[in-house]
């Protein structure tokens, strides 16, 4: 009964706090009409639970700002990565798989009334080109199979500017689980 009414009392607290922020009341930390570009390297579960990244997740992201009055941007992006299965641990032969994913992409960036500051969440809609071939000396001569599909996924990030225009971007969510790189803003 004490773990209900904590959990109760813990809904209560954070929902009311979740109530009094006035998402409008801070000034957008981007101005409708801003392009941002995004590039930089990842990290994804591939490679690091299913095998071993031979080329990391590299992405460039673009974002307009629209002038609605909110601030929310869209844009779009492009992601290539690689990875390695072993057929056995230790073996150096097996599958090496080969992703390319592009799309379109919405953030709702939030402000904070911190001028060098643009934390932003969003979802992602794309189409993910994977690439399976055969390497190694074993006698098995498998050389190609392609598969494509669409993808949705979802971010949470933050671009940290330090002048005007130059900052660095962090991004974490699903498939990527993390990202960094340079971040432009005009």
């Amino acid at each position: 009964m004490r773990k209900i009414v904590l959990f109760l009392l813990i809904f209560a607290v954070v929902g009311g706090a979740a109530f009094a922020f006035e998402i409008l009341s801070y000034p957008p930390p981007v101005e409708g009409g801003n392009l941002m570009i995004d590039v930089g390297v990842g990290l994804t579960g591939y490679g690091v639970l299913y095998g071993k990244m031979t080329i990391p997740p590299l992405f460039a992201n673009v974002e307009y700002a629209l002038p609605v009055g909110v601030p929310i941007s869209v844009g779009g992006f492009f992601a290539f990565y690689q990875f390695r299965n072993a057929w056995y641990s230790g073996a150096d032969y097996g599958w090496e798989n080969t992703f390319m994913t592009f799309g379109a992409r919405g953030n709702w960036h939030w402000g904070f009334d911190i001028s060098w500051l643009d934390f932003y969440t969003g979802v992602w809609l794309g189409y993910r080109v994977h690439t399976t071939r055969w390497y190694g000396e074993s006698g098995y001569n498998y050389t190609k199979s392609d598969y494509s599909s669409f993808d949705l996924g979802v971010q949470v990030g933050a671009h940290f500017y330090f002048t005007k225009n130059v900052g660095l971007v962090i991004e974490s969510g699903w498939p990527f689980l993390l990202k960094a790189g340079l971040a432009l803003k005009f």
